[in-house]
């Protein structure tokens, strides 16, 4: 039999081993839990960035569009392992750590319940020895003090050693938890980040290929064919050119004569004459209007087909490039498809 000095030791050994478990499973539960929300939240965060990307590739050329495309698609694709990654969590981990709430709390009233027993047993013992004292020759009084005594000390005995047991198992079963939950943590871990450096190993070689590049001579062209269309441009038909010059020469300067005899016969004939040189200046001016149009007309078309080359430019780029590089995740699909 126990002393009731060995025996408070061993109560209080007790209450310290589920106290101490209490408080610091208490704190892995509530910073594990954390842990799985705070997850969470960065997987929303990296689903508004995908889309985000999405959004800044459709305004980019062909070589960092598809670059973009391929990150966001790879990086929406590491979320849903994020997301599986969250849910392993929650039920491998959090949800196991959960469960010991319960057990501690059960633990803490066989140990509540001990304590009552231990309490009766002093009491009756005391109400012996106070019979004692008070009346030594009552030795019926006595005796009956005694069995009542004798039957809570074997109440005692018997919580102790089924305490003793609840205890020893729950220490082992804590023991073999927590092992069990960090090692899920740790393999739970390893295989979203296993499945991440897949994937992004595979996105950081397309984002390594884009050929910067291509995107700026692509600009620089684009910005020249916007200023040769949108700037100032002298008119070929202008006074000052030469081809007017051509088809409309200077008239030739001619001497001042004195008026003489002749010089009605001479006022007539220059009168003919720029008459005929007006016709044939009219003449030259049709022609001449027809030949700007024919020239506008060119131009026109030397821009349309400039642009359409441009146009084919660009799709043959994005479709080459598309070609060649493929997201991780596009990929993956057409694997299993």
């Amino acid at each position: 039999m126990n002393s009731p000095l060995s025996r408070d030791v061993q109560v209080r050994s007790m209450e310290q081993t589920v106290r101490v478990a209490e408080k610091n499973m208490g704190e892995l539960c509530s910073l594990l839990a954390s842990y799985t929300r705070k997850t969470a939240k960065l997987r929303d965060k990296a689903d508004q960035l995908v889309a985000q990307l999405f959004h800044f590739s459709s305004t980019e050329d062909p070589e960092l569009q598809i670059g973009l495309k391929i990150l966001a698609e790879d990086l929406a694709m590491v979320q849903d392992y994020r997301q599986a990654q969250v849910e392993r969590l929650e039920t491998r981990v959090v949800d196991p750590l959960k469960v010991y709430g319960e057990v501690i709390k059960n633990k803490r009233t066989d140990l509540k319940k001990f304590s009552t027993d231990l309490n009766r047993e002093q009491k009756e013992l005391q109400k012996v020895d106070k019979i004692r004292r008070r009346n030594p020759a009552d030795r019926q009084s006595i005796s009956q003090a005694e069995v009542i005594a004798q039957k809570a000390s074997t109440n005692v005995q018997n919580s102790i050693r089924q305490l003793e047991e609840t205890i020893t198992e729950f220490q082992k079963q804590k023991l073999e938890g927590i092992k069990r939950i960090f090692t899920d943590f740790v393999t739970v871990e390893m295989l979203f980040h296993a499945k991440a450096l897949e994937v992004f190993s595979h996105t950081y070689s397309n984002l390594e290929a884009i050929n910067t590049q291509k995107d700026l001579e692509f600009f620089t062209s684009r910005t020249r064919m916007s200023d040769s269309q949108d700037g100032p441009q002298d008119s070929v038909f202008g006074t000052n050119s030469p081809h007017f010059r051509n088809h409309y020469p200077a008239s030739p300067q001619t001497p001042l004569k004195t008026p003489g005899l002749n010089s009605t016969k001479a006022s007539a004939a220059g009168q003919s004459r720029r008459k005929e040189e007006e016709k044939r200046s009219i003449s030259n001016l049709h022609h001449q209007r027809g030949v700007e149009d024919e020239l506008e007309q060119e131009e026109y078309d030397e821009e349309e087909t400039d642009a359409e080359e441009q146009e084919e430019s660009e799709s043959d780029m994005e479709n080459s490039g598309n070609s060649k590089r493929q997201s991780y995740a596009s990929q993956y699909v057409q694997m299993h498809t």
